[in-house]
């Protein structure tokens, strides 16, 4: 069987793991991104290093700033950039796809791949059909110090990924599956993006850590940055997640039951679990409050969970209160820039239709 062609939109951590595994598994690669930098680098090193509880080496057949040459007869575009990147990147691939391609986002965050078909198929025009579908979380537990050498720090046994409609999966996973084997198919994107716990892991005590974080001096993210009342608030606001799941008719799991399963734990207390999770040791914390971690995941991630919440009278006190504080910390009106329910096209609907609009 023909091996597919990949082009991987995004290189940092996630995405120049994912170039070097499927380079090393004989998989053709192309890998876009718009820093400059980044990319003269990687081309001047001509090899990526992947190191950890994973380890692979491997290069693309071309590294570039050009999306259009990155894209050329590509069957998958991968998009691996941070999730508020979602609507640019759409926005400059939409001239390139082609009529059957898989364009998978890892991850999606809530509406991901909502946001990314409105765009496809409605402000760019697009007349043909592709596959458009998110994963519940990055498929690696990777993060990166040097260009060109990511270090992986656990493995994730399993991805949930969904697809809008919902029924296209199958498809996804058809071509998807040899090449990305830790991919599993979820009910729907908002199964998907409901389960991801960087929303609850990321804002919430980057913000209670703003005084270290302010000082420019990075610390153990997991293992000092969470305390036992971190942890409490963090479980609150799941509880809220939880509740607009439920409204929605949706059944997913709480955060310690996602992160017991993906990486094979059995503690039954927050704290406890992320206190005695290897890999989460010595993640180094944000330096500034421009942070994916205080960006994007209260943008894609906060914002939205409050926001279809509040169109189901969900009450969602905690997570309204990191709204506001992301908005006076970062200096941004996080509630218009987000991904809110009106952005989604959800404004107004019940649970019924929502389902409805994403099967």
């Amino acid at each position: 069987m023909k091996k597919i062609k990949f082009a991987i939109l995004g290189a940092g951590a996630g995405g120049q793991s994912m170039a070097a595994i499927l380079v090393q598994n004989g998989y053709g690669v192309r890998l876009y991104d718009n820093d400059a930098d980044k990319i003269r680098r990687l081309n001047e090193l001509g090899n990526i290093a992947v190191s950890g509880k994973i380890e692979a080496s491997g290069f693309p057949e071309v590294v570039t700033t050009d999306i259009s040459a990155a894209m050329e007869d590509a069957d998958a575009v991968m998009v691996v950039t941070t999730t508020d990147a979602h609507r640019e990147i759409a926005e400059k691939a939409a001239p390139y796809l082609k009529d059957g391609q898989v364009i998978l986002l890892n991850p999606g965050h809530v509406g991901g791949a909502l946001e990314f078909s409105q765009l496809v198929y409605g402000k760019s025009g697009f007349k043909g059909r592709v596959i458009i579908g998110e994963t519940a979380d990055l498929m690696y537990a990777c993060r990166i110090s040097e260009t060109g050498k990511p270090f992986h720090s656990g493995i994730k046994k399993s991805i949930s990924v969904a697809t809008v409609p919902a029924g296209d999966v199958s498809e996804l996973l058809g071509v998807l599956g040899t090449a990305l084997p830790c991919l599993t198919a979820g009910k729907n994107i908002l199964e998907t993006g409901f389960s991801g716990g960087g929303a609850m892991l990321h804002p919430i005590p980057s913000f209670m850590n703003i005084n270290r974080i302010d000082t420019g001096k990075p610390f153990d993210y997991y293992m000092e940055g969470i305390t036992p009342g971190i942890a409490k608030l963090i479980s609150a606001a799941d509880k809220e997640r939880l509740a607009v799941c439920e409204a929605l008719g949706l059944r997913v799991p709480s955060l310690v039951e996602s992160l017991k399963s993906m990486y094979n734990l059995e503690y039954d207390d927050l704290f406890e679990l992320i206190q005695h999770n290897e890999p989460y040791k010595g993640v180094r914390s944000p330096v500034s409050t421009g942070h994916r971690f205080m960006v994007e995941d209260v943008a894609c991630g906060i914002v939205p969970l409050a926001s279809i919440g509040h169109e189901l009278g969900v009450e969602t006190p905690v997570l309204d209160a990191f709204v506001e504080i992301a908005c006076v910390v970062g200096g941004r009106d996080f509630k218009k820039e987000g991904r809110t329910a009106e952005k989604l096209g959800l404004a107004g609907k019940s649970s019924e239709e929502i389902l409805g609009m994403i099967s």
